[in-house]
């Protein structure tokens, strides 16, 4: 490793606490102290777009993400800082349905009682891509131990990691690449971070719908059993409500203009994804779960990228496959268990675990 590098991290990490000590929102959702990162959100808000003293520009509000989205002159930043390029390459296995089906299946049929859903969930993914790659058990154990280790890759592109953290994660970047098959395409992104995407939003989709009313959740899975076609919109709020991402960047070709600020060559504009999905001017009731408000309203959610890249496509089939095999089961929180996010973690915001009772 660079032996600059410790010193750089250390560096680039004072930089956010201390932006963050003297109020600023941006730098404080990259700290990460806070479970509930609304009040960070609503001081965003309060300007259109924000230049945080980190040096990124910032947006949550939904209008202005929408102008960054289409503004030519941005380029949006890939969801992996490993070099591959391949966040535009679209999910091209017909099958994936089929192979999630099959490794949810396999999963649940060995965790019932009461189990960590996240593990649980990683489980199922990781299964589905060997599956669809046609990989022997030894070599999805390969996979999935890769897969681990480089957790955080979507992370730290925003806020440094630990010197030992980054180096795991760039031998466990290098060991995906390995693992992947050399007929995948676009493989490292969607196993290293299409996997992590995809557990996020099964768990955040389950946490969302299961809050403390019991006879509540129980309805919401007795007519997904009924209408898996609801499976769809479930996925759709998550993504708007808990999305397995949360920030989302885009780096300037040439200067340009961005809700009245001029935004110079090479300068990033962030968007808190969210945010910008719980803007009131866009969508009603924005803090509540609900995937029956109007098809409009879900046809807005913000998605990082194009929306249309391979890992998020994987996430989706996996996480709403995983519905679908859970609809049944009902899984229930554990009485007494209280979830926790990882640290340093402000794209993924992922729970550390989640425990539920399954059936």
């Amino acid at each position: 490793m660079d032996p600059g590098l410790p010193r750089r991290l250390q560096l680039r990490q004072g930089l956010v606490w201390l932006a963050a000590a003297q109020g600023d929102p941006y730098a404080a959702l990259l700290r990460g102290l806070d479970t509930d990162p609304r009040d960070h959100w609503q001081a965003l808000t309060r300007r259109p777009l924000f230049r945080s003293a980190t040096g990124d520009w910032v947006t949550a509000t939904h209008s202005v993400a929408e102008e960054v989205r289409h503004a030519s002159a941005l380029r949006a930043c890939p969801l992996l800082d490993a070099g591959d390029g391949a966040d535009d390459v679209p999910w091209r296995d017909a099958d994936t349905a089929r192979h999630a089906e099959r490794s949810w299946d396999r999963v649940l049929d060995r965790h019932t009682g009461e189990v960590d859903l996240v593990a649980v969930a990683h489980e199922a993914a990781v299964g589905t891509l060997a599956r669809a790659w046609a990989l022997d058990a030894l070599a999805e154990r390969r996979l999935r131990s890769a897969v681990d280790r480089s957790r955080g890759a979507l992370d730290a592109p925003f806020y440094p990691q630990s010197p030992a953290g980054t180096r795991r994660i760039a031998q466990g970047l290098i060991d995906v690449r390995d693992a992947v098959p050399a007929r995948a395409p676009a493989g490292l992104l969607v196993a290293a971070a299409g996997i992590p995407m995809a557990t996020d939003l099964l768990v955040n989709a389950v946490a969302a719908g299961t809050g403390p009313d019991d006879a509540e959740a129980a309805t919401r899975w007795k007519s997904l059993a009924a209408r898996p076609e609801r499976a769809e919109r479930v996925v759709c709020e998550t993504l708007r409500l808990a999305p397995p991402v949360q920030l989302h960047a885009a780096v300037a070709r040439t200067a340009c203009t961005v809700a009245g600020q001029r935004i110079e060559a090479g300068e990033r504009v962030v968007t808190v994804l969210g945010a910008a999905n719980r803007d009131p001017r866009v969508f009603t009731h924005p803090d509540r779960f609900d995937p029956d408000r109007p098809a409009g309203e879900l046809a807005g959610v913000l998605l990082p990228g194009s929306g249309r890249h391979s890992a998020l496509a994987f996430a989706v089939t996996v996480a709403r496959q995983g519905l679908l095999r859970l609809a049944a089961r009902r899984p229930s929180p554990v009485p007494g268990h209280v979830p926790f996010r990882r640290a340093a973690a402000p794209v993924s915001r992922s729970l550390v675990a989640y425990r539920v009772t399954v059936a």
